[in-house]
């Protein structure tokens, strides 16, 4: 049985309380989540902590620097709207660090096929460590992700929920290097990448925390919808923010999708409205692409409008989540806070 304790492990140096918090700081308007956040966090320290090596050096770093653990949040909050809540608060809370190490997983191999150099403003594992050791500890993750959900779930339900969606994941990336250098790709299939990239885990993190909560399987599929929705419009801004913030307060390289060949939704609309031909000519030099001709690139794709019709794309899966939630969720503390979440995440500039 993996510990359950708000405080660092004998591994870990001791932190002041207001010192861990501040690594939660995007919690702060929401202390219960937050709270929960940190435990989750420190589950996963506390079992990290223990591989030995280049591996467990690796692991650590990987969560040194916590995200803002948005699935994990999505897990409790939703998990407290059922009638077994208070019930099954350690097995939610290990539920939802199944999802967080699954989903950190993900975001390790898609630094060593990006051959990213940062992640969460500081160095890759695969550029710290390597890529062998990256694809280990990635692979490490899928493991303790499967084992933690697996010890703590109420039915083979929800591990069947977890691997249709790893497929549905890997789809959706696949599907994106399909379309790489392909300047025509339409606003569909751009949708359904990221639907299967980002939007699917969102919703099994919701779907999860319903379901092992104690509501039923069809109350639990409306908070899928809800999780699905989130996330395209979580992901519709973060491709927005390439184009409008930089690489210090964004802390990842933006721009350099481009010149992989990977374009996003501003990308895609602006092109579209190219006329002269002057941004299809740019975004075909990829790897040639210099910093000044990617600059270029990023103006012209604001001027075309391709990110105000990003915004109301993300605007819209924003209202389509809003109305699942006044639908089929009770008017309580929770529902707001998830309303709130929702605004925030939408106006987000990081």
């Amino acid at each position: 049985m993996l510990e359950n304790s708000a405080y660092p492990s004998q591994n870990s140096l001791p932190e002041k309380r207001n010192d861990i918090k501040s690594k939660f700081s995007f919690w702060d308007r929401f202390p219960q989540v937050q709270k929960d956040m940190i435990e989750i966090n420190q589950i996963i320290l506390n079992h990290v902590n223990k591989v030995p090596g280049l591996l467990g050096q690796a692991l650590e770093d990987t969560f040194a620097v916590p995200g803002k653990m948005l699935r994990p949040a999505c897990v409790m909050l939703f998990g407290a709207f059922g009638p077994d809540a208070d019930q099954k608060h350690d097995e939610l809370q290990k539920i939802a660090t199944s999802i967080e190490t699954l989903h950190n997983a993900t975001l390790i191999h898609d630094d060593i096929i990006d051959e990213s150099s940062m992640r969460h403003g500081r160095p890759s594992i695969q550029t710290k460590y390597g890529k062998h050791i990256a694809v280990y500890a990635g692979d490490y993750l899928f493991a303790l992700s499967l084992t933690l959900l697996s010890e703590n779930a109420q039915s083979l339900h929800s591990v069947i929920a977890d691997g249709k969606t790893m497929q549905n994941i890997l789809v959706g990336e696949t599907e994106q290097y399909n379309n790489a250098y392909n300047i025509d790709i339409s606003e569909k299939e751009y949708l359904d990448q990221i639907k299967g990239k980002t939007g699917v885990l969102f919703g099994l993190s919701c779907f999860i925390g319903a379901y092992e909560s104690g509501l039923k399987v069809t109350k639990a599929l409306k908070a899928k919808k809800f999780g699905e929705y989130l996330g395209q419009a979580f992901q519709l801004r973060d491709d927005i923010l390439d184009y409008t913030t930089t690489s210090s307060t964004f802390k990842k390289p933006v721009l350099l999708d481009v010149k992989d060949g990977i374009y996003s939704g501003p990308l895609i609309f602006a092109l579209q409205n190219d006329q002269t031909g002057r941004l299809h000519e740019l975004v075909k030099l990829g790897q040639n692409l210099t910093q000044d001709e990617l600059q270029e690139i990023e103006k012209m794709v604001n001027d075309l409008g391709g990110v105000k019709r990003a915004q109301k794309l993300a605007d819209k899966y924003t209202d389509k989540a809003l109305r699942n939630l006044q639908k089929h969720w009770p008017n309580n503390e929770t529902r707001n806070q998830i309303e709130e979440l929702t605004n925030i995440l939408l106006k987000r500039s990081y």
